[in-house]
């Protein structure tokens, strides 16, 4: 029963997060809170979801175009910045985890707006957790 309310929780978001962003394709599977690829303009915003009791996340971004990204995540309820401009360089790949950050107690629940920011380039960046 738990598991259908997460996976019904997860579609919700994803189906928020398609409305919010220009995600070019959204999938979760298992325990994942964001699987998606962002792009097709110069800042894109993806709405994702952490479940109560989740604890602490751990998001790989990707960034495929030639030139950099900063990314930024907020709590949607609160507007806690947890990650403020975190540049990503051309065709890397950034690891960001929440135990690494100092949030000891984990991020909290809720709804989070993660936002993709290539100043004069459009965005085509990857999220997944």
């Amino acid at each position: 029963m738990m598991k259908k309310k997460i996976f019904l929780f997860l579609i919700l978001s994803l189906s928020i997060a398609t409305t919010v962003g220009a995600a070019s394709s959204s999938k979760t599977s298992g325990n994942n809170i964001i699987s998606q690829r962002s792009g097709g303009s110069a800042t894109v915003k993806e709405a994702f979801s952490v479940p109560k009791g989740w604890g602490h996340v751990k998001l790989c971004m990707k960034n495929h175009p030639d030139h950099p990204v900063r990314v930024s995540l907020t709590h949607s309820g609160s507007n806690k910045l947890y990650i403020e401009a975190l540049v990503i360089a051309p065709h890397d790949t950034v690891t960001w985890k929440s135990t690494d950050q100092g949030f000891s107690d984990g991020l909290r629940s809720g709804d989070y707006i993660l936002q993709w920011r290539g100043s004069d380039y459009k965005v085509d960046g990857e999220t997944w957790e």
